[in-house]
Parts: structure tokens; sequence; C-alpha cells
């Protein structure tokens, strides 16, 4: 049986040298894919099928069979020497057989790039290159232990012929596992929606990071403070000692508003002890620290690293998580991107069950002003008052 494999593969190798663009290329695309197959459907009946299509069939996949040899499987629509048109996926598991791009089962990582280049800090879905004649891109899957899949997309063809041929590679340890090439009935508005996706990531990728990633600590309620004292929920006097005596002092029908030269804090009563408690604070004023050392003028980078963020937000569009997976669900951090700035915004959960919000505003990519409140009213009085 490996005479047989070895002798098939060398024919096969030789056909493929014949094809345009077939091995080595350095460029994946739907019309080498599909001549790559051309050729590989001729050398097929040439291999000795090792199961029974029937029995192993899926019924849920209707007109799918999966046949099985020694380099590997093959899915397709009929098991008597299926045609480049009825194979929908070929998965090589053996060093035996060549892909289009010359490449094999236990070639290295860096056969597998060849020209193309990891970025520095690749986030999980790295795009390696686009390709707009012909549609198609490259793009690396990445995980802690470094590059885990390589794989190249390309549609070819047009109205109702039109494809979606992907060439993937399976890294294990550096090298190559598996490879599978696959061919999907595609139409234009696919190719362009899934190229224009594949573009918005590539633009991420080169634009500079508007907030860098870090391993700082989550906000907690131990951050609530203003001029380095407990703000959020405490009591009038204990704010007063810590920030100073206000210059002025509104009454309104929701609270007590005290106010500075370039600060505010909203009162309000807390009905379980009939205290009045801070509810909220916003700092303009330079001079004002808020949580972890937060004053206005610094830049955002160095606002946005006081504060855990586990993803390099490179966008400038839409709400970006930095941490956690939804808007108030704490701990969460996001960065909401605006015309001319945005607003950093970290929620945090309190003793009590209730949250606490710290949100920075920045213009011109500088803390313009920062605002601290109790998340259940958005700065409302919270407590009753």
């Amino acid at each position: 049986m490996i005479k047989k494999v070895l002798t098939w593969a060398a024919a096969l190798a030789l056909l493929l040298t014949l094809l345009p663009g077939a091995a080595l290329a350095e460029e994946f695309d739907a019309q080498l894919a599909q001549s790559w197959l051309a050729g590989f459907a001729t050398a097929l009946p040439g291999q000795t099928l090792l199961n029974d299509p029937q029995e192993t069939a899926d019924p849920v996949k209707g007109g799918q069979l999966l046949l099985e040899y020694a380099f590997g499987t093959v899915l397709a629509r009929t098991a008597d020497s299926p045609a480049a048109e009825d194979i929908l996926e070929v998965d090589l598991r053996t060093q035996e057989v060549e892909d289009c791009l010359g490449l094999r089962v236990g070639m290295t990582l860096d056969a597998v790039l060849g020209a193309l280049t990891l970025h520095a800090g690749a986030a999980p879905l790295d795009v390696l290159r686009t390709q707009e004649a012909g549609i198609g891109w490259s793009w690396a899957y990445v995980g802690d232990g470094g590059v885990y899949g390589v794989e190249h997309v390309s549609f070819g063809g047009e109205g109702l012929s039109m494809k979606e041929c992907t060439l993937t590679y399976v890294i294990d340890g550096g090298l190559v596992s598996a490879i599978r090439m696959r061919v999907s009935e595609a139409t234009q508005a696919q190719a362009d929606e899934a190229f224009a996706t594949v573009q918005e990531i590539a633009q991420r990728q080169t634009a500079s990071p508007l907030v860098q990633a870090n391993d700082s600590a989550v906000f907690t309620e131990e951050d609530l403070q203003v001029m380095g004292a407990q703000a959020l929920g405490a009591a009038v006097d204990r704010f007063v000692l810590a920030v100073g005596e206000p210059e002025q002092v509104q009454t309104l029908p929701e609270g007590r508003l005290l106010l500075y030269g370039g600060a505010a804090a909203q009162l309000g009563l807390d009905v379980q002890t009939g205290q009045e408690i801070v509810l909220g604070v916003s700092v303009t004023d330079e001079e004002i620290v808020g949580p972890r050392g937060l004053r206005v003028g610094m830049s955002l980078q160095e606002a946005a690293a006081l504060f855990a963020c586990r993803q390099t937000v490179t966008s400038s569009g839409g709400m970006l998580y930095l941490l956690g997976e939804a808007a108030d669900e704490p701990p969460c951090g996001e960065y909401l991107p605006a015309d001319g700035g945005g607003t950093l915004r970290y929620v945090c959960l309190r003793a009590d069950g209730s949250t606490g919000v710290l949100e920075i505003g920045i213009q011109e990519g500088v803390v313009a002003y920062w605002h601290l409140f109790d998340g259940a009213q958005e700065g409302a009085d919270a407590h009753g008052g």
C-alpha cells in the first residue's frame, strides 16, 4: 500500500507541476485552487478507497459522501471517480500529497507564511494580506500558544458559477498537521460583504492604537475615590474634608449640589441611615485627583492605562470593549468613540449590589473631564433622596 501511495503521489506531483502556477505559487487564488483540484481529481482514481462511503454517509448532509484514503479524506457528491466539480473538500493528513502552493503536511509555519508577515501583538484573527483582483485574503488564527492556523480565501467565477475556495493549514507545534482545500457555492454579494469585513479588520491592525492592552487591575469599588478618599457613598463631611469647602451650595429638587471652581458633587439622602451622602462627582479641574491618580489633562493612553484593558483598541467607530462582554454588567470597561474624542467608561459592582461608574471624557486625545457616579440612575439620587 505504501508503495502505491508513493507512486501515485509522485505522479500527481509531476502532473501538478505542469499546471499553470501550481507549485510554489506565491499567492492563492480561486483559479489556482480549481486547477489543482482538476489535477487531483484526475489522479484520484489511482488511489485505493479504504471505506464504504454509503455506510458513513451523514443523513443530515444529503448528497455528501466521505471518501477515506491513505493520504486523508475527500468529501464529494459521488463516490464513483468524482470529477473536480463533484469534490467539496480535500483533507490531507500525510506528507505524500503536495497542495496547490507546493506545501505538504509536516512543513513549518515559516514555509506556510512564506513572504507573509504576522503583525506584532496580533489579535486572534490576523489579516496577512488582501487582494481586490479576484477578491481574496490570507489570515492567521492566533491563540495563547501562537499561530494555530493559516487560511487563504479567494472567490472566482461569475453569476451562478461563482465559487469560494478556501485553503487551510492546521498548525500544531509550529508544523503543519493537516491541509484542507474547500470549494463552495458563493454569490457576489457574499464575496463583497466578506471582503469589506476583512478590509476593516486589516485597517484596524495598521491603525495607530487608541488604547493599548495592559495588565492593570480591574476597576472596583475601592477605586471610587476623590483626592485619595472614598467619595461615592461617603458622608458629606468626609468628602469636604478631602476636597475642601465648596465655593457655593445649591439646593435642587433631587438634592443639594456642592460647587467648586472645577468640580461639582451631587448629594442625596441615604434613606437607611438618614445621612446625606455623595451620589456623584464631576471634575474638570486638573488639580483634583480621581481614581488611581486620574487627572484632567492626561492623554487617552495614560488614562486607559490606569485600568484593565484586555485588548488593544484601534477602531474609531462603535462601542469597543476593553473588558467584559456587555455594557453595565460589571466588571466592564469600554471606549465609545465620538467626533473629536470619545468616552472611556468603567463599571464596578458595589457591596450593596449597586454599580459604580467612572466616565472619562476625551477631547483631542486628552482627558477633558471625569465623572464618578452611582450607575443605578446615571447620577441621580439612587438612595431615595
